[in-house]
């Protein structure tokens, strides 16, 4: 089988299955860092696993979904999925590109948090918070102000000779409807298992960005959007609190590195508290609103006209 070559997360992906929301690899010839192979269907699930319906172990994560397919992440480079005989392919990578590639992002040390990023002149901004908090929503909205996109739904930061980076990955938004109208319908989205797929084109930014600000969302009654800096010694706990599928990060390998790698991000990012009204009529001006409060938190970077 012909193998497709992806960039995504920082890593060279080739896989055994067609996956439309990756980036294509602008050199596809060469060694990949993730290997993901298509197994033969079977009729049902058979495997009994630990919590349910996953399992880890040191290097290992397991996860079987009903009615879609079984899927084997190992030592961080290979993925094995068996589909379910009929399980529709948007299903299939719909759970590989976000609960196993989570798995895979752990296995590999990378800190992964349940959120959307946009790259900005001051840093990577990353906006995190509850199911429905508007992350997504947030983002594509800024993306329609002229920034682009990092990554939605999975945020990957990493450690290196540079400091914290957020790693490039899906050049896509997943919007529910409200969101998805509000944007004006864009040109080649699509419907897909449970919300609108945009893909971003041009709107993508390919390259890896430098943490600046984690910002946690949550709803209030007030017209008025509030912005805090957090300072206390709970931002490590914010942190965890917003990992990507935190229960898939216990009994990892790398679960103690991710540990301290969480101190650190809580002591050399700003991590912001942001509530506000949910008012899809407001979201245009809760982005000048977060322009005008980086402009006043970061004085030290000018910002240049977005294009």
């Amino acid at each position: 089988m012909s193998l497709n070559a992806y960039w995504a997360y920082g890593l060279c992906i080739h896989a055994e299955i067609v996956c439309p929301e990756l980036p294509p690899h602008p050199e596809p010839s060469g060694n990949p860092d993730v290997t993901i192979r298509l197994l033969s269907p079977v009729e049902t699930i058979s495997e009994s696993l630990e919590n349910g319906y996953y399992e880890v172990r040191p290097g290992v994560f397991r996860m079987a979904v009903s009615d879609v397919a079984q899927y084997l992440v190992e030592e961080g480079n290979r993925i094995s999925i068996r589909p379910l005989v009929g399980a529709a392919p948007e299903e299939v990578r719909l759970y590989l590109l976000g609960s196993a590639m989570g798995a895979l992002l752990y296995q590999r040390g990378l800190f992964p948090l349940h959120g959307s990023a946009v790259e900005t002149h001051w840093g990577a901004m990353i906006f995190v918070g509850a199911q429905g908090a508007g992350k997504s929503t947030l983002a594509a909205q800024f993306h329609r102000s002229g920034y682009r996109l990092l990554s939605d739904d999975v945020c990957a930061v990493a450690t290196g000779p540079e400091g914290l980076q957020v790693l490039p990955a899906l050049a896509q938004f997943r919007l529910c409807a409200d969101a998805y109208e509000r944007l004006g319908t864009p040109q080649g989205a699509r419907f897909d298992v449970d919300k609108f797929v945009v893909p971003m084109g041009e709107g993508y930014s390919p390259h890896p960005m430098p943490l600046r600000a984690i910002h946690i969302l949550a709803d209030h009654e007030s017209d008025t959007p509030a912005f805090e800096v957090l300072r206390g010694f709970d931002r490590v706990q914010r942190l965890l609190e917003n990992l990507y599928r935190p229960q898939y990060l216990k009994g990892q390998t790398t679960q103690s590195d991710l540990m301290r790698m969480a101190g650190m991000i809580a002591q050399n990012a700003t991590m912001v508290a942001v509530t506000r009204r949910r008012d899809p009529e407001a979201i245009e001006g809760l982005v000048r609103f977060l322009e005008s409060k980086w402009t006043e938190c970061f004085p030290e970077i000018q910002p240049k006209e977005n294009k």
